[in-house]
């Protein structure tokens, strides 16, 4: 069965060369099936694939993920390399790392097929960060994926079987030394196309290609090459742009169409996925392009075309959307990057082959509806919808609210009748964020509070009860949620122990996994189920629900008696000392969560950190080195929990467990 650490190790692509050699001789191409003995190949056409709704079922496919970078062909000639892009562009100079690199392949001769990505460090693709390695001509942080060998050393293996071609591949950089950490195999698996899928959207991974086994290579679109892609992604023309508003640099969106014909047909706009440079970048290209009349053959009309610019037809971006609309509109469309390695007139819309489209469980953002200086999420008005909230992502108000509108299903039972602290940062997060209990100012009408008894005296906590509250937050510049271990109709008694696991800065991810196992193992002999989820941050949390009759000083107690107990079994790895000075080398367990008034950030919950991450849940054997606390995020968690067949906490909201005097006595 296929396993997450199966495909994990599949994205993070380890390079071949790691491993010792099989014994034996030297790889032959000559004994291949269908290989052909003949010159090297004056240019290649890369292989593209045909987009579909689901993966072939069946065998006798390979299953490989889907990267987001730039289609590079490498040949290997007389000691030289040269890289040339999709459209047969000489890019060897913007990877010259890469293109050294492949000097120490064992061959004399090559036609490599591969792409050339950037890697986070969750092992996922990130196309902008692509784009500013070459920018900034940092190519020794690219990565070339090869997953096809088209010639080697005196044989064209076009008609040989896509296998033997890839086995050949793979012996070959198993013989490659030194080790280049920059040259990997792209690796496959071969179960069900549909478990690969959906194991990979659960990994925010872009999508799968899946490839006929047997099938030679075709220098064209082919249906032995299939992708489906987890949320829709495609080239557009840019045809015009919208000046820009409030403090933002450079312009407000793009004007994007694709080709029918000779004729360019308007399908929307995109304002947002951009930073800063990307908009003075961008600005300066479109100024040298501007020109009077829209190129579009059906341009957009009203005030849509208030204030727009046109330019010539000639700049590529590729964007990520949620969907089509009927009347062939982009909807929710963010941008991804400018595309060098493709002509505008190459640009058409893609069609998915088979019927229908990407499934509707990955379109699961609530439609937004705009008017001039507002928009309406989830029957919430937002003021100044546009507004950045995240500048590194260019996340804008509105964009947070549809992500919070389409996981609601999920935050919200994790939120809802509890009482909220709250840290909003109403002009983004770099500006001015700060926690608030008491919301002193008039409230949206979807929220609204309960007086809790304090020291100081009696106080309002917000409460949220539905997805209108979870949006009015939004509206609010709220950008991480922390409720009590308690609901509104008991206050005073524990619902929820929660233990915080916050590294010291010489302490490795490695050490935090293994910190969580021997807590998770601790609890387990006590007689408690935990669960774990990122912290969007540094650590781990892990969650202890229990029926509601452990009183907040009790509740606190126990937490300091099984962090203590901890520190007493493994004083090496964990301390339970607040002083940052005695945590450096050490795990923090922070079990001050546990008592009245305190709060944890909400599984689902974004943090108020670059990236937009989430707090997310995730099932222990998902708890891995490549599951990183800051893995997912608001870009690519509605992935994640479009692929979900389960809950990865299944029986979180109706186990029935509680602390005892037997587990309070087995502390000491």
């Amino acid at each position: 069965m296929l396993t997450h650490r199966t495909l994990e190790e599949i994205a993070a692509g380890k390079a071949e060369a790691d491993l010792q050699p099989p014994p034996g001789p030297e790889p032959d191409p000559g004994r291949l099936p269908g290989a052909r003995k003949g010159p090297l190949p004056g240019s290649v056409k890369p292989q593209l694939a045909t987009l579909v709704d689901e993966p072939p079922a069946g065998d006798g496919w390979l299953h490989e993920i889907k990267l987001d970078g730039y289609r590079i062909i490498a040949t290997i000639h007389d000691g030289g390399v040269a890289l040339l892009s999709r459209r047969g562009r000489d890019w060897t100079g913007k990877f010259s790392e890469v293109a050294e690199a492949l000097l120490n392949l064992p061959v004399r001769q090559a036609v490599l097929d591969g792409e050339i990505v950037a890697l986070r460090p969750d092992g996922t693709t990130d196309f902008q960060a692509l784009q500013e390695i070459i920018r900034s001509g940092r190519g020794k942080a690219a990565v070339y994926y090869l997953f096809d060998l088209l010639y080697c050393n005196g044989y064209d293996l076009g008609g040989t079987p896509l296998t033997e071609r890839k086995n050949l591949l793979r012996a070959l950089l198993t013989r490659m030394r030194p080790v280049r950490e920059n040259i990997r195999f792209s690796d496959h698996l071969e179960s069900g196309g549909r478990e690969v899928y959906r194991h990979a959207c659960l990994l925010a991974a872009e999508g799968i290609v899946s490839k006929l086994a047997v099938a030679p290579y075709e220098q064209k679109r082919s249906r032995n090459w299939l992708k489906t892609k987890c949320l829709h992604r495609q080239e557009m023309v840019v045809g015009g742009w919208t000046e820009p508003g409030g403090s933002r640099p450079g312009f407000g969106a793009l004007l994007l169409g694709y080709y029918e014909g000779d004729d360019l047909v308007y399908a929307g706009r995109v304002g947002t996925g951009f930073d800063r440079a990307d908009l003075r970048r961008l600005n300066g290209r479109l100024l040298q392009l501007g020109q009077d009349e829209p190129p579009f053959r059906n341009p957009p009309s009203g005030t849509e075309a208030r204030e727009v610019r046109w330019v010539r037809p000639e700049l590529v971006v590729e964007v990520a959307f949620r969907e089509w609309t009927r009347e062939n509109i982009l909807r929710q469309a963010a941008f991804k990057g400018v595309r060098e390695d493709k002509a505008a007139g190459e640009v058409v819309k893609e069609v998915v082959w088979g019927g229908g489209g990407v499934k509707e469980e990955t379109e699961a953002f609530v439609r937004a509806r705009r008017q001039p200086g507002r928009a309406f999420v989830a029957g919430v008005q937002l003021s100044n919808p546009d507004k950045i909230l995240y500048p590194e992502q260019n996340i804008s108000k509105l964009a947070l609210a549809e992500f919070y509108a389409a996981i609601a299903d999920f935050i919200l039972p994790h939120v809802i009748h509890r009482p909220l602290t709250l840290l909003r940062c109403p002009d983004g997060r770099q500006e001015g964020c700060f926690y608030q209990k008491h919301l002193g100012e008039s409230l949206p009408a979807a929220l609204r509070t309960i007086p809790i008894v304090e020291k100081e005296g009696t106080r309002d906590y917000v409460v949220i009860d539905d997805v209108r509250g979870l949006v009015s937050l939004v509206q609010m510049g709220v950008l991480e949620i922390h409720p009590w271990g308690s609901r509104e109709n008991d206050l005073e008694k524990s619902d929820l122990l929660t233990f915080d696991l916050d590294p010291g800065l010489e302490i490795g991810w490695p050490e935090v996994i293994a910190g969580a196992r021997i807590l998770r193992d601790r609890l387990e002999e006590l007689g408690l189920k935990s669960f774990v989820k990122t912290s969007g941050g540094k650590g781990l949390h892990l969650a202890v629900p229990i029926r509601p009759r452990t009183a907040w000083q009790e509740a606190k107690d126990f937490a300091r008696a099984v962090a203590g107990d901890l520190v007493r079994r493994r004083p090496d790895l964990f301390t339970a000392e607040m002083k940052k000075a005695k945590r450096q080398e050490r795990i923090f367990i922070d079990y001050l969560r546990n008592d009245r008034g305190a709060t944890t950030v909400a599984a689902y919950s974004t943090r108020a950190r670059a990236g937009a991450p989430v707090s997310t849940p995730i099932r222990w054997d998902e708890l891995n080195r490549t599951m990183t606390p800051d893995r997912y995020r608001v870009d690519n968690l509605p992935r994640r929990l479009a692929a979900l067949k389960n809950d990865p906490w299944p029986d979180f909201f109706t186990i029935r467990q509680g602390v005892t005097r037997t587990m309070r006595r087995a502390l000491g």
